[in-house]
């Protein structure tokens, strides 16, 4: 009955005073924060948080968003519309507050404010320039006090803003500059606001800002628009008609001015300084948003008017220097970063870490930024940015390594950016720094930096030349076309590391040879117990000449391990090889043999019978002659191809004058090292026998027959691997036979080297010999295994061709 009679009152209470309206409810609270204003005094040490202020603003936020809900096909209620028409200056007003902070804590609310009125309002007719240019002088406002208490508020309103541009990019128009009216009165407060608000301003605009320093064009013609312009009726929108206003700009394309600047992308550049590690993060992924925009003129603008690219590509180049000079190479490769990495352990005192480890960890995690940059920006910012990475960090940095204090650190440095990068652009600029441009081998078309580097790998420092193996290794992993090409193939590509081929009859008469004949048997007798593992267990007679000598490079008085298993090699060698296939398949490679001998595969062998089989030192010596195309092919299986390991005759005319072969000084360099692995550290020859392994898995026909052709008939003067290999294996058959007890420290050696203790490394008296001659046997079993499997993968790939 009481609560009856209660409903009754409040009808009749609505009915004499009906309850205010949302717009009037959204002015009275307006009028609240002005009549505050109104009575404020300079001299009170109240805080923003402790007056009614901040309530009231909230409250007209909270109207806006409540009303909005209501709101149907986009169209703009009473109270957002009191703020677009400037009825309600609330956005003059959070600008003011955020130019004098008074009372103390009001920029800080009045960011906060801003930000949640874009965030949560689904049309915050940002077009409208009672609403852009409010904004437009708080960021600016921000950009005058750098490292102020409210970073994180500032940037959370520019990352906003960067979000709303992603959603409708035609709103860029509103961030570029110089702007149509003048910058002053831009900055200027408007005196309406200033009347409700009558505060004194704490700063005052400065002088020689960078923002404003813009050379107009001479030419009055030429206009920046700030919205979009109506291309019907030729005028720049206004903003009185809040229905106009919330009509997509996406459309629209921008013009732009030579002077033109993107003001998002100024002001998030400048956070990047910030001693706030989540200020610098969030201002990083503001750039990404705006950098992958896919409209081509906000591209255009971002490399043309703005010094984005050349500053982030700069500032992993400060990171770079400021890495200490005495840091160790070895720690280096222990990081795992990415760009949002934040180490929480870097104020804690009882963190113990390596030296250096800050700094290192500065340095790539702001290089898997720009990776990261790379792979999500619009293509025109990644061509000029991978330019930029060149000029800006690249060179200036590789001119450490022609210092001997800093070239170990600098060098293991970029081996580490080499192997992180995943943009192929990236990874590009690499190759281009390392192995030039030009065309042509040699002379001016070849960057001296590659000879630079393979010259000092000879020099005697161990320490040295490991760190470069290094660096080549990452090159080759990374197996970018230019830089395979530059480095070996085009050293391959002619042939020219061919001997002219002998007379048909001299090679019929030493074939028929019987003393030949009879050694041939009791070599593949001999081999019937060297088939380690079962490797040849079901190849072909074809394959078994090369695979053996490999096998038995060292005689087996001296191999550590006479009857190893090469099985676990032959997976790895298919699984690595596989993965070449993949990386190569789009490059330009031949699938058969190309150059001056185009008529014939020196891989070939003369014969698919038993029979045909060399003597390891027939293999070492002999010259064997390619065959015409007059020739009949081998049957079956040991069809030739580029990979198959046959040698078939030829016949016919004399070859041309064969050309001077130069393996370039890559090559050179590590056949060089090859023949002193007995005088090289462990860690050295492990690194560049891994490197030739790398390189004699390419799937090119050329490289596979002059690094994995035992029997390839050779120049004068051209040096091989395998003849490289020979050097090594007699010098050490002569040399390691002379230690005292030498089978048992071979033995030794082997289990400590196998068992990868890492407390051998630390061991001052190590036996170079014996670990060379150990890494010697396991390379020649790697090699055999690789030769192996391409031979299989040949064959199968046969019937596909047939």
């Amino acid at each position: 009955m009481l609560s009856r009679f209660s409903d009754v009152l409040q009808t009749a209470a609505d009915v004499l005073a009906p309850p205010a309206t949302r717009l009037e409810d959204f002015e009275y609270h307006w009028k609240m924060v002005v009549n505050f204003y109104q009575n404020y005094e300079e001299s009170s040490k109240v805080h923003f948080e402790d007056t009614r202020v901040p309530h009231h603003l909230h409250q007209m936020l909270q109207l806006i968003v409540d009303e909005e809900k209501e709101q149907q096909g986009g169209t703009v209620g009473p109270c957002l519309e009191a703020v677009i028409q400037r009825s309600v200056g609330v956005l003059d007003a959070l600008s003011l507050l955020v130019s004098v902070d008074r009372p103390p804590g009001a920029r800080y609310s009045a960011l906060t404010l801003a930000t949640s009125l874009l965030r949560r309002t689904r049309s915050p007719c940002l077009n409208s320039p009672h609403v852009y240019r409010p904004l437009q002088r708080m960021l600016l406002i921000c950009n005058e006090s750098p490292a102020s208490p409210t970073e994180k508020e500032e940037v959370e309103l520019l990352l906003t803003l960067c979000g709303l541009v992603r959603k409708e990019p035609g709103l860029a128009n509103i961030f570029t500059t110089p702007f149509v009216e003048d910058t002053a009165s831009l900055m200027t407060i408007p005196e309406d606001i200033k009347a409700l608000i009558p505060i004194k301003s704490k700063a005052q605009t400065p002088k020689k800002n960078p923002l404003f320093e813009v050379d107009m064009a001479p030419n009055p013609l030429k206009t920046v628009s700030i919205v979009r312009v109506n291309k019907d009726e030729n005028y720049v929108q206004s903003g009185s008609s809040a229905g106009d206003d919330n009509v997509s700009s996406k459309s629209q394309k921008t013009v732009y001015d030579d002077n033109d600047r993107f003001l998002l992308i100024d002001l998030l550049l400048s956070y990047l300084d910030s001693a706030d590690n989540q200020v610098v993060l969030r201002a990083c992924e503001g750039v990404l948003i705006v950098s992958s925009l896919a409209e081509d003129d906000i591209a255009a603008l971002v490399t043309g008017c703005s010094p984005a690219c050349e500053r982030l590509a700069a500032r992993l180049l400060r990171h770079y220097r400021a890495l200490p000079a005495d840091l160790d190479p070895a720690a280096v490769d222990q990081l795992s970063i990415t760009w949002a990495y934040v180490a929480q352990d870097f104020g804690d005192k009882n963190y113990n870490n390596f030296y250096g480890y800050r700094e290192l960890t500065a340095f790539f995690s702001w290089l898997d930024y720009i990776d990261t940059l790379m792979k999500e920006c619009h293509p025109i910012i990644a061509c000029h940015l991978s330019r930029a990475f060149r000029t800006q960090f690249l060179e200036p940095a590789a001119e450490e390594l022609a210092e001997p204090r800093s070239a170990i650190l600098a060098t293991a440095v970029l081996a580490k950016c080499l192997r992180v990068l995943d943009s192929q652009d990236l990874v590009n600029e690499f190759s281009s720094w390392l192995a030039g441009e030009g065309e042509g081998e040699g002379g001016a078309g070849e960057w001296g930096q590659l000879r630079e580097l393979a010259r000092r790998c000879l020099r005697g420092d161990h320490d040295l030349t490991l760190e470069t193996l290094r660096f080549f290794e990452a090159v080759i992993e990374k197996g970018a076309e230019h830089s395979i090409e530059r480095l070996v193939l085009s050293r391959v590509c002619a042939r020219a590391y061919r001997a002219a081929a002998p007379a048909l009859q001299d090679e019929r008469d030493r074939l028929n040879d019987l003393s030949h004949a009879r050694e041939r048997e009791r070599n593949r007798e001999s081999l019937t117990d060297e088939r380690a593992g079962g490797l040849l267990a079901h190849a072909d007679d074809n394959i078994h000449r090369v695979v053996n000598s490999f096998l038995l490079l060292l005689p087996r008085g001296v191999q550590s391990q006479p009857l190893a298993d090469c099985e676990h090699y032959v997976h790895d060698a298919q699984r690595h090889y596989q993965l070449w296939l993949d990386i190569t398949a789009t490059y330009n490679w031949p699938s058969e043999l190309t150059g001056a001998h185009t008529t014939a595969s020196s891989t070939h062998s003369y014969d698919s019978r038993p029979e045909a089989d060399l003597h390891l030192d027939d293999a070492f010596h002999s010259v064997h002659a390619p065959r015409g195309p007059e020739a009949p092919a081998p049957c079956g299986a040991c069809q030739p191809g580029p990979f198959t390991q046959t040698l078939v005759r030829r016949s016919g005319d004399a070859p041309p004058p064969p050309e001077e072969f130069d393996a370039g000084p890559f090559l050179k360099m590590l056949f060089k090292l090859l023949s002193t692995m007995p005088d090289q550290p462990y860690q050295v020859n492990l690194h560049l026998t891994s490197i030739i392994s790398k390189l004699a898995l390419l799937p090119h026909p050329n490289l596979h027959e002059y690094l994995l052709n035992p029997d390839l008939p050779t120049a004068e003067g051209t040096p091989t691997l395998f003849k490289s290999l020979q050097e090594v294996a007699r010098r050490l058959t002569m040399e390691v036979p002379r230690i005292k007890n030498y089978k048992k420290v071979i033995e030794t050696t082997r289990l400590q080297l196998m068992s990868e203790d890492p407390s051998y490394d630390e061991i001052g008296s190590h036996n170079q010999l014996v670990e060379s001659l150990i890494v010697l046997e396991e390379f020649c079993k790697e090699l055999a295994a690789i030769a192996f499997v391409k031979h299989q993968h040949q064959l199968q790939q046969q019937p596909h061709q047939r």
